[in-house]
């Protein structure tokens, strides 16, 4: 489904830099589902080696000419090869919501011996608590399966024995004065409903 945009790479950047700092202790992190690389690039220019993985074919090959590493291949398979402890942080940005809850708690099992003890897996999500997502952004892309509020990915979490450190919304864009105060009016009067446009969630392996 991907439809290539000049300003992709500017705001995939401008999206994923608050979280490098992150993996700034990290020596090898995984990106799933990798896409283009842009997340890659990132953890390029801060030192860390990043791995992605992604199935599809043009994506990957965009990321290889980039001279990122990335591996093509569905991430449920290629995680059942990794030995244990290879990598020590992981990157799981806008890919649950594609999947079905026993899905998304296959990857997270897949992923805990994948990771060396304590280290920090990122999932990033659409918030389906922000009324403009749960009306109209979220359901304009006919590969998203399900919403995954932050209660229901700490409950996965707990299932395969993952630590969920920290969670909150985010927007990697603040609104303009005007419309903050829009926002707020509106969340007086009809409820909070103006909310961070996406969720996250850290999670640490015991």
């Amino acid at each position: 489904m991907h439809v290539p945009d000049p300003r992709e790479r500017e705001v995939a950047r401008r999206y994923f830099k608050p979280f490098i700092e992150r993996y700034r202790n990290c020596k090898s992190v995984i990106d799933i589902a990798s896409g283009q690389g842009h997340f890659l690039e990132l953890l390029k220019e801060a030192g860390i080696n990043g791995t992605g993985v992604e199935l599809d074919v043009e994506l990957s090959q965009i990321s290889k000419e980039k001279g990122l590493n990335v591996i093509n291949a569905s991430f449920f398979e290629y995680l059942k090869t990794v030995p244990p402890g290879t990598y020590d942080g992981a990157n799981v940005s806008h890919i649950v919501e594609h999947f079905t809850p026993l899905q998304v708690e296959e990857l997270f099992r897949l992923l805990h011996p994948a990771l060396k003890p304590g280290s920090p897996m990122i999932i990033l999500t659409p918030n389906i608590a922000n009324i403009r997502r749960a009306v109209g952004d979220f359901w304009r892309d006919p590969t998203h399966v399900r919403p995954y509020p932050i209660s229901v990915i700490n409950k996965l979490l707990k299932r395969t024995h993952w630590e969920s450190a920290e969670s909150g919304e985010y927007t990697d864009r603040k609104p303009s004065l005007g419309r903050t105060i829009i926002y707020g009016l509106r969340n007086a009067l009809f409820g909070k409903y103006w909310v961070g446009d996406d969720i996250y969630v850290i999670a640490r392996r015991p």
